[in-house]
C-alpha cells in the first residue's frame, strides 16, 4: 500500500522539468506546476462533511495548496529537452542547484503576509530535499537547504525545531501538511490521467483517525472516490494545458517554437462518491 510521500516522490518522475506532462497517442499535453497547484486548492476547497473534518485554519491551509508551487513560474515558460530521449526533460534530470532555488521560491515568495502557508510549503518541499540527502549526505546544497528551512519554520511558527529532521511539529500543523499533499496527489492524479491509485494516512479529523481513499477512473478524466471526503456528491474541475502533436524534439529550441505555437486544450474532470 503506497504511503502519501511515496506516491507523491515516485510522481515527480513523471514531470517535466518545468511542466507536468499528459501522455496522448500522438504526443503530449503540457500542464505549467503553478496551474496545477490552483487545482489543488479547487479540490480541497470542497473538502469537508459529516465524516471528514473541514481543513483548519481553512483560508492558510487553501493558499498553501493554490501557491505551493508558485516557485517554478520562471521556469515554466522555458522548457528543457532531455538530450538522450528528446523528450521534455523531467524533473528528476534538474540539478541539485535548481531545485534548491526552485523550492526556495516556493516557500520564500508569500512568508511575510502568510507565513502559516508558507511553512506548510516549506515542511512539503523538505520532504523531497530530504530524499536528496539520503541519495547524497554529502550533498551540500541540499544540507544548506534543509538548515534554511529549519530556521525558517522555527521563526515562522516560534518552534523549536530538531537538529536532524522537520517532523517534530504540532499535530495540527502536520494534519494540514497531509492535506496539503492529499490536494496534490488529486490535482497530479488529474492532471496525468492515472486511473487507480490509494492515498494512505488521509485524517478523517484532527483527532488521529485515519483513513485510505481509493480514487479510479475509466477514462482518466472521470473519477470516484471511496470513503467520499468532499462536501458535495459531484464535483467539476478542469484545467488547460498545451498539446504537443509530438514527443520528440531536436533541441530546447523547438520545444519552446511548438509549444508557443501550440493551442491551449481544456481538460475536464468529475469526481463522484464511490
Amino acid at each position: 500500500m503506497v504511503r502519501i510521500f511515496a506516491l507523491l516522490l515516485n510522481s515527480l518522475i513523471s514531470l517535466t522539468h518545468e511542466m507536468i506532462r499528459r501522455e496522448q497517442n500522438d504526443g503530449w499535453i503540457l500542464i505549467t506546476q503553478d496551474d496545477h497547484a490552483k487545482l489543488s486548492g479547487q479540490v480541497i476547497a470542497h473538502w469537508g462533511n459529516n465524516e471528514f473534518a473541514k481543513p483548519e485554519p481553512f483560508d492558510e491551509v487553501l493558499f498553501a495548496l493554490r501557491e505551493h508551487d508558485s516557485g517554478w513560474k520562471e521556469w515554466d515558460s522555458m522548457p528543457k529537452v532531455n538530450p538522450e530521449t528528446g523528450y521534455p526533460a523531467n524533473f528528476m534530470e534538474m540539478s541539485s542547484q535548481d531545485q534548491c532555488e526552485i523550492w526556495s521560491r516556493c516557500y520564500k515568495s508569500h512568508s511575510t503576509t502568510h507565513p502559516y502557508a508558507s511553512t506548510l510549503i516549506a515542511l512539503h518541499f523538505s520532504k523531497f530535499n530530504q530524499s536528496n540527502i539520503r541519495k547524497d549526505t554529502n550533498n551540500e546544497l541540499a544540507n544548506s537547504l534543509l538548515n534554511n528551512m529549519k530556521r525558517f519554520v522555527a521563526d515562522k511558527l516560534d518552534l523549536k525545531v530538531s537538529n536532524s529532521h522537520l517532523e517534530r511539529i504540532p499535530d495540527d500543523l502536520r494534519i494540514n501538511l497531509k492535506l496539503l499533499q492529499i490536494g496534490d496527489i488529486i490535482s497530479l492524479n488529474f492532471c496525468h490521467g492515472w486511473r487507480s491509485i490509494k492515498i494512505t494516512e488521509v485524517p478523517f479529523d484532527y483527532n488521529g483517525s485515519e483513513a485510505t481513499l481509493k480514487i479510479e477512473s475509466k477514462d482518466g478524466f472521470n473519477y470516484t472516490i471511496a470513503p467520499y471526503p468532499f462536501n458535495k456528491s459531484n464535483l467539476k474541475f478542469n484545467i488547460k494545458g498545451k498539446k504537443l502533436g509530438m514527443k520528440s524534439f531536436s533541441d530546447d529550441e523547438e520545444l519552446r517554437e511548438r509549444l508557443n505555437n501550440s493551442k491551449y486544450e481544456t481538460l475536464d474532470f468529475t469526481i463522484r462518491k464511490g
